[in-house]
């Protein structure tokens, strides 16, 4: 038999993509689930058990690096499952004594079918130990059982689970909405039950952080005050898991929207830091299930329930007693069921097991009253003496009765409002391999969308379509049931706890590598010692600075998403750069130029007062602040299509609220930062289509996207071809004698605009893929002739050794024409007959090209914020 090709053999190489890696891990637990089963099969009188549960969370006094499995083999990996509750219950016998009862629940359950993993729980122990005596002798039981305890006092623990979990997200999570804040105290509640959760949920590691409950539209968590702070929390974690992809899509979306970063098919990425987001159905340990029902307490439970309900089809509904489980809304359907049903009435009965929870909450007294009333009305109005159409009982089951009850049930209906995934309907189906009884389940539960095709889905809100679905899974026929049990069984038995435990640590493994993979590609951040280091032993200095996002005041507001519109459309030079930045200028070393994308005015209005060079509109206009200003701009340029493309900018911006446009001489920006995420990307890419088919078609012009904008200039406009003009002028006017050795480029500048730094790259490897802007690019449609010196090749499998540009870079002389521009100036006048001088003399080490704010570049470093950039030029001017 040929091999698979992902298992692994000695020839083969590892996976480099994602996929092919998950898909190799996953081969790879096939194979290992395999070789399992036959071996259990050889071990007659195995059985997954409780004791098996407590056998495998004791032994953890071995030695870190030998931790062994109970069947003897090693772990080859350690998982530390951080929960709320630790998978057992302490009780207290004495001042250092302590008796512990394991609870295997669900998530025990799931991970310990995950093979190779040893894992430990970290958690409250569920008991307050105010006692360091106390708190030892629990903590040296729990150790044995591969756990440890997190020491809550009973204010925080009150304050952060029954305060903020329970009262808060609870009920947002679940659609409830939030408590009504009719008093100031309300609001410092909310606030001191926040502070609770944050100091009972600090910790530091690499996570994968699972939610079990479903995540709301984004509308929703808006409402929550401290709706930003989770948000960051929880991107703090490598991978980030949901039920459902409705509820990863929710959360994406909450980012995006809420936070203002970029949502992908893979996650959410924040400054190149990708959290991946991705849906694990859980699922149960089905096997359990189906072992339970060969126990002869098991047949002796299913026996009497036949007996007890002999003749009448069983209806079951398994919740906990609580809102979201719409249990009132399940009664009233089988009470308009029975009210156009008349034939049935005495031949199907309702079984309704609530298990009560939070008890003390008054919502949840009002709620049992609530059903206990409908019940009573119910099986008063069709009742009889021998019989009650609806048994209600207040108290949950032990695991065998559950098991009995749900192989002899004929109908089981779950009607959550809304539930994170319901594994009531998954046990159900379980148990049902025999009788082949349908679910009815409602269309909010997460299980829907895995059970949904063998199910009958409803809206439980309809009671009349829950009272109609009654009927139809009463009427099914044998061969429906059966296409429909198989179906659901099929998926029960493979999608099982293990398997979800295996899945979501194999990703968060993979995630782990991934993000490896990614860091390599993040530029550093900027040496500053290096860089001024270098500064202080060059002695002619040039430093070109970007404008927006660098020397800007900032903008963003914590906690909202994009920051103040206003002040980013009136654009305001940092309070704290002025004292720095004149330093700089008045050095007659170094030279300063403000590249930037805005208009004249704004420059001037911001650095009049400085000495220093303004580039605007992606170095169309330049000036020195002693000067006027001259226009760079080939002398025949056609910008007839500017009239055209600001009537669809207004149109669009007219009917995308809080998007806005800027026209400028020689470019226009349609700016939707601010506007709906989604909407202004369809209005972006119906623009798009508008334009290219419409006003630029002909055209010669650049369409240049940022992430939420959209800017026509004109063709061939960048800063790392305006800036050859830009050079030239500058050393014709400063008259200078010495080649330029210290290049500083700070900027947040579109990747179309990112030329500028390989513009001034000294070793910039050939197969980046990224054109040298050469004096022939700016000059482009002048009609002069190239003036550049070209150095020598290599090998293009080598990188460019470190040495000096020779290059001689020449300025067009052209007359004196305003191209149509108002109040455009004059044009460049250096003649390419007198100025030619080595302009770069620059080395590797005396280049430094810093991006402001965009992990995703060209340049070699990197700075998060205008702040760093405030603070680095202060150090700057400081050395100097």
């Amino acid at each position: 038999m040929p091999a698979s090709k992902y298992t692994s053999n000695g020839n083969s190489s590892v996976p480099s993509s994602r996929i092919e890696r998950l898909l190799r891990e996953r081969e790879l637990r096939k194979n290992s689930k395999t070789s399992y089963s036959n071996e259990s099969n050889n071990n007659e009188g195995f059985e997954f058990t409780d004791n098996y549960v407590e056998q495998y969370l004791e032994g953890a006094s071995a030695a870190r690096d030998s931790w062994e499995k109970p069947d003897g083999g090693p772990f080859t990996q350690r998982l530390l499952v951080v929960a709320n509750r630790l998978p057992v219950s302490a009780v207290r016998r004495g001042e250092e004594s302590w008796s512990l009862e394991v609870s295997a629940g669900g998530l025990v359950s799931a991970l310990l079918g995950v093979k190779e993993v040893e894992a430990k729980w970290i958690g409250w122990a569920g008991v307050n130990v105010p006692d360091e005596p106390g708190q030892r002798a629990l903590t040296k039981a729990l150790a044995e059982k591969r756990c440890i305890p997190v020491f809550l006092d009973e204010e925080v623990v009150h304050q952060y689970y029954n305060g903020y979990c329970n009262n808060i997200l609870w009920p947002l999570f679940h659609y409830l909405g939030l408590p009504q804040e009719d008093r100031l105290a309300t609001t410092r509640s909310f606030q001191s039950q926040f502070a609770a959760y944050k100091k009972a949920n600090q910790i530091n590691m690499k996570v994968g952080w699972f939610l079990h409950t479903p995540f709301p539209s984004s509308e929703i968590h808006r409402t929550l005050p401290s709706r930003s702070e989770l948000l960051r929390a929880v991107l703090a974690a490598d991978l980030v898991g949901f039920h459902t992809y409705d509820y990863a899509r929710h959360f994406v979306s909450a980012c995006t929207r809420i936070l203002g970063l970029e949502g992908t098919p893979e996650g959410v990425e924040d400054q190149g830091r990708l959290t991946r987001v991705a849906a694990f159905p859980i699922g149960i340990d089905s096997d359990r299930f189906i072992r339970a029902l060969e126990n002869p307490q098991v047949q002796e439970h299913m026996k009497e329930l036949k007996e007890r309900f002999s003749g009448r089809k069983v209806m079951l509904g398994v919740d906990r007693l609580d809102m979201i489980k719409g249990i009132p809304q399940k009664i009233l359907a089988f009470e308009k069921f029975l009210e156009e049903n008349p034939y049935w009435r005495d031949k199907v009965v309702l079984l309704q097991i609530a298990v009560p929870t939070r008890t003390d909450v008054p919502e949840y007294q009002k709620l049992t009253s609530q059903v206990h009333e409908i019940v009573g009305r119910i099986n008063g109005r069709f009742g009889t003496l021998t019989t009650v159409p609806i048994h209600h009982l207040d108290r949950s089951l032990d695991f065998q009765a559950l098991c009995a009850l749900y192989a002899v049930t004929d109908i089981a209906i779950v009607t959550s409002l809304r539930d994170g995934m319901n594994l009531v309907s998954y046990e159900y189906v379980a148990c049902q391999d025999a009788k082949r009884g349908v679910l009815i389940l409602s269309e909010f539960a997460g299980a829907a969308q895995s059970l949904g095709a063998g199910a009958i889905l409803v809206n439980p809100w309809n009671i009349t379509e829950v009272a109609a679905s009654i009927g139809q899974a009463l009427n099914m026929s044998a061969e429906e049931r059966e296409k429909r049990h198989c179906h659901n069984f099929l998926h029960v038995t493979t999608h099982t706890a293990q398997e979800w435990a295996e899945t979501f640590v194999s990703e968060l493994n993979d995630t782990v590598v991934e993000a490896q993979q990614r860091i390599r590609q993040v530029p550093p951040p900027l040496p500053v010692e290096e860089a001024i280091e270098c500064y202080l032993q060059s002695s002619n200095r040039l430093i070109i600075l970007g404008f927006s996002a660098t020397l800007t005041e900032p903008i963003e507001t914590p906690g909202r998403r994009g920051g103040d519109q206003i002040r980013e459309m009136d654009l305001k030079l940092h309070p704290e750069l002025k004292e720095s930045l004149m330093k700089l200028c008045d050095d007659p070393q170094t030279t300063v130029v403000v590249l930037s994308g805005s208009d004249r005015t704004v420059l001037d209005d911001n650095f009049g007062e400085f000495d220093m060079w303004l580039a605007a509109e992606n170095g169309m206009f330049l000036r020195s602040t002693k000067g006027e200003w001259m226009t760079t701009m080939p002398e025949h340029s056609n910008m007839e299509w500017v009239d055209s493309v600001k009537h669809v900018f207004e149109y669009f911006t007219e009917r995308t609220p809080r998007s806005h446009f800027e026209l400028r001489e020689t470019s226009l920006v349609w700016n939707y930062k601010y506007a709906d995420v989604e909407f202004g990307r369809l209005q972006a890419r119906d623009m798009l289509q508008h334009l290219w088919t419409g006003p630029i078609s002909n055209a010669s012009v650049d369409v240049v996207q940022g992430s939420r904008s959209v800017e026509v200039r004109a063709a061939g406009v960048t800063k790392g071809i305006t800036i050859v003009r830009i050079l030239g002028e500058i050393v014709h006017s400063k008259s200078i004698s010495s080649p330029i050795d210290y290049v500083l480029c700070i900027g947040h500048f579109l990747g179309k605009d990112e030329d500028i730094y390989t513009f001034f790259e000294p070793e910039l490897p050939y197969n980046m893929g990224i054109p040298r802007p050469k004096l022939s690019d700016a000059t482009k449609g002048t009609g002069d002739k190239k003036h550049c010196k070209n150095g020598p090749k290599t090998s293009q499998k080598q990188q460019r050794p470190p040495q000096s540009l020779d290059t001689k870079r020449t300025i067009n002389n052209n007359n004196n024409k305003s191209n149509g521009f108002e109040n455009g100036g004059r044009r460049s006048s250096v003649s390419p007959d007198k100025v030619s001088c080595n302009v770069l003399d620059l080395k590797a080490d005396n280049y430094f090209s810093c991006a402001v704010g965009r992990t995703r570049t060209n340049a070699r470093y990197f700075l998060p914020t205008s702040d760093d950039v405030v603070s680095f030029l202060r150090d700057l001017t400081q050395a100097s």
